[in-house]
């Protein structure tokens, strides 16, 4: 549960990264830029004015990789999470064996009329 609670906040953390990074190059070359998110999709649109052509493409490029990244992340995050859920299915199964064949041993000593940690009687 723990680290399905910390792989939450790291891709927080990483989208927020993004985010800003986006605003930051989308700023900095001194024209007026225009960022708009949608949180559903997980998509980013950039318009900027200017000759910045080349560096509007790469932005959007950017943007498109880190877009995609993001899926896969989110899909690796979904299988973890099944894994996650079998695994502890499979702990439980073997915990209740073990219960039962602790049980089973508890009880097997005791029909012997021996104490199970070899104690003295006074």
């Amino acid at each position: 549960m723990q680290n399905r609670k910390r792989l939450t906040n790291m891709l927080i953390a990483g989208t927020l990264t993004v985010f800003a990074l986006t605003i930051f190059l989308a700023f900095r070359g001194g024209e007026t830029a225009v960022a708009e998110t949608t949180i559903p999709e997980q998509t980013a649109v950039v318009e900027l004015s200017g000759d910045n052509s080349a560096d509007i493409a790469a932005l959007q490029a950017q943007i498109e990789g880190l877009q995609a990244q993001n899926a896969e992340l989110r899909t690796a995050v979904t299988t973890l999470q099944e894994r996650e859920v079998e695994y502890q299915n499979q702990i439980e199964i073997a915990n209740q064996t073990i219960n039962e064949l602790s049980a089973q041993n508890g009880s097997f000593v005791m029909t012997e009329g021996r104490p199970a940690h070899g104690g003295h009687n006074h």
